[in-house]
């Protein structure tokens, strides 16, 4: 017991050892609590806010005089609607990739790689023609209740098929309409759309 005291001691003294050579190195103070001398680093973003809102500020008056008239279209859709429909089409379609993927499993069943490329590959041309179409109406209403009536459809129909049928069926199922579940209620969400 008293070697373990000892050698407690001792390297508590190496320690104090090295503090004193580090302070030959380092000189130990006090720091200056007089307070900042220049900017600080709030009132450097102040400046920056300041300065961006009114560089905005400019371009929009620029654009309402109608000087960059040509720009307008750039800035209000910078990559177009097929250019929209095309990123919101590969987006759903890794998410029926994953959602088939995921139902596989689920059931325990050995998943087909051809197959669950080959599903999706079948499902990509119908999830453009339906965002390509739908996104950006001018029908705000006729497009609102059609991604409700779509949502509420897909979604009760996903919950029959798994009370009713069975496992291979919900297996075939699930991937489309929680595809369709995603993309209207998204759409629904995105577009800000309301029952009111």
């Amino acid at each position: 017991m008293p070697a373990d005291d000892n050698d407690g001691a001792e390297t508590a003294a190496q320690t104090r050892r090295e503090r004193r050579k580090q302070s030959k190195y380092f000189k130990l103070a006090q720091p200056d609590r007089n307070g900042p001398t220049g900017k600080t680093l709030l009132e450097i973003a102040a400046e920056r806010e300041k300065s961006l809102f009114r560089q905005a500020d400019e371009r929009r008056a620029e654009l309402a005089r109608g000087s960059a008239a040509g720009d307008a279209a750039v800035l209000d859709e910078p990559i177009g609607r097929f250019g929209e429909a095309v990123v919101y089409t590969t987006t759903m379609a890794m998410l029926h990739f994953t959602l088939d993927v995921l139902v596989h499993n689920q059931y325990g069943e050995g998943i087909s790689w051809e197959a669950v490329f080959s599903r999706t590959a079948q499902a990509i041309p119908v999830l453009f023609a339906l965002v390509y179409a739908l996104h950006r109406q001018a029908h705000r209403a006729v497009t609102q209740a059609f991604f409700f009536v779509l949502s509420t459809l897909s979604g009760c129909y996903l919950i029959h098929a798994t009370n009713v049928w069975g496992y291979l069926a919900v297996m075939k199922r699930a991937s489309p309409l929680g595809t369709l579940l995603a993309l209207a209620g998204g759409f629904l969400w995105w577009g800000n759309y309301s029952a009111f």
